[in-house]
C-alpha cells in the first residue's frame, strides 16, 4: 500500500511537471530559468522542478544528488527576494527519503556560518528567521510529516553553525509551539544521522544514506603558486654563483642598474686599508657600483680610481673614525 501511494504521488507529480524536460532539470538550466520567472512565481517553479526530479525513475542515491544540485541552482537563481521561500519549498517538497541527504550536503557546503561570514549573533538571528518562516509555510502546506521536515530544517542550520549547541535551542524555539517537544527528538536524530528514527516517524521504508557531493568537481580550488619563469630561474642562479642581484632577463634597464655594496661601501677610506684594486678583487663588482670618477667634498678635484685613496687625500683632510659593526651583516671584521 505504501509503495502504491508513492507511485501514485510520482505519477501525479509527473503530470504536473510534464512541461519540464530532462534538459530543463540540469543545474545549468534551472538557475537562469528561475531567475527569469516573476518573483511571485519562483517558489511555484521550484516546487515543479523538485517534483519532476523526485518523480524521475532513478535510484535513490542519484535522485538525492540530482535534488541537491537542483536545490543549489534554485536558491542561487531565486535571488535574495525569494531565496528564503525557495529554501522553505525545498524542505517542504523533497521526498522524506531523500531530504536528509539533501540537507546534509546543503549544511556542509552552502549554509555554513564560516563560509558565509556571519558572526555568531548574525547567524543565529538569520537562521531563526529562516526556520520560523519556512516552518510556518510547511505547517500550512499540507505536506507529509511536517514536524519531521521542520526538524530536519532546524537541524540543518544547527549543524552548519560554528557552535551547534549555541544555535540549536534558538532554532527549535523558532518552530511552532505544537511541534517543539517532538522536534527536539527529531532534530537530534537528524544531526546524528539516525535515519531509523526519521523513517519510523514518517512511515517510509528507508531514508537514503547521504551520497557523495554531486558538485564536488565544480568547487574551484585556490590557485597554486605559479612556477618561476625559466629566465627568472637562470637569473637567480647567476646571482648565487656570481654574487649579483637577480634581474629579469628581458629587462635591459635592470641589467645596467648599479649594484649596491652593502658591506664594503662602509670602508671606502684609507682607514680600511683597501685600495681600488683590492675592491676589484672582491666578490662585488666595484666598477659598476662606483662611477668611473669619484669626487669627495673638500679635496678640490677628482680622485683617480686606479690609485689608492691614501696617496690622494691631503693630510689635513678629516679622517672618519671606523664604524661600529652593523647588526645587519654578521661578517664585517676586515
Amino acid at each position: 500500500m505504501k509503495q502504491l501511494t508513492l507511485v501514485a504521488a510520482a505519477l501525479l507529480a509527473g503530470s504536473l511537471c510534464a512541461a519540464l524536460t530532462q534538459a530543463d532539470l540540469t543545474p545549468e538550466a534551472i538557475a537562469p530559468a528561475i531567475a527569469a520567472q516573476p518573483e511571485a512565481q519562483r517558489q511555484a517553479y521550484a516546487r515543479e522542478v523538485l517534483q519532476a526530479i523526485a518523480a524521475s525513475p532513478s535510484d535513490d542515491a542519484a535522485k538525492t544528488q540530482a535534488l541537491t544540485s537542483a536545490s543549489r541552482a534554485l536558491i542561487s537563481g531565486a535571488g535574495k527576494a525569494q531565496g528564503v521561500a525557495v529554501i522553505a519549498e525545498i524542505f517542504n517538497t523533497v521526498p522524506i527519503a531523500q531530504l536528509q541527504g539533501v540537507a546534509d550536503l546543503l549544511a556542509e557546503v552552502n549554509f555554513g556560518q564560516a563560509v558565509n561570514g556571519f558572526t555568531d549573533a548574525q547567524y543565529d538571528d538569520f537562521c531563526a528567521k529562516v526556520v520560523g518562516s519556512a516552518a510556518r509555510y510547511i505547517e500550512a502546506s499540507g505536506t507529509d510529516s511536517p514536524a519531521v521536515r521542520m526538524s530536519i530544517l532546524a537541524a540543518t542550520f544547527a549543524k552548519a553553525s560554528a557552535d551547534p549547541d549555541r544555535t540549536r535551542p534558538k532554532l527549535i524555539a523558532a518552530l511552532p509551539a505544537s511541534v517543539q517537544t517532538a522536534a527536539a527528538t527529531y532534530v537530534a536524530a537528524s544531526e546524528q544521522g539516525n535515519r531509523e528514527v526519521i523513517a519510523a516517524a514518517t512511515g517510509v521504508d528507508e531514508v537514503t544514506p547521504t551520497p557523495a557531493d554531486p558538485d564536488a568537481a565544480n568547487v574551484v580550488a585556490a590557485p597554486a603558486a605559479e612556477p618561476a619563469a625559466p629566465d627568472r630561474v637562470e637569473a637567480e642562479t647567476d646571482y648565487l654563483e656570481q654574487g649579483r642581484p637577480a634581474v629579469e632577463a628581458d629587462d635591459e634597464a635592470a641589467r645596467t642598474v648599479e649594484v649596491k655594496v652593502p658591506l664594503l661601501s662602509r670602508y671606502v677610506t684609507d682607514v680600511s686599508g683597501l685600495t681600488m684594486d683590492a675592491m676589484r678583487a672582491s666578490m662585488y663588482n666595484w666598477e659598476v657600483a662606483s662611477p668611473g670618477v669619484v669626487t669627495l667634498p673638500g679635496l678640490g678635484g677628482p680622485i683617480d680610481p686606479a690609485l689608492g685613496l691614501h696617496e690622494q687625500v691631503p693630510e689635513n683632510f678629516p679622517r672618519p673614525r671606523p664604524l661600529p659593526p652593523s647588526p645587519v651583516y654578521g661578517n664585517q671584521r676586515i
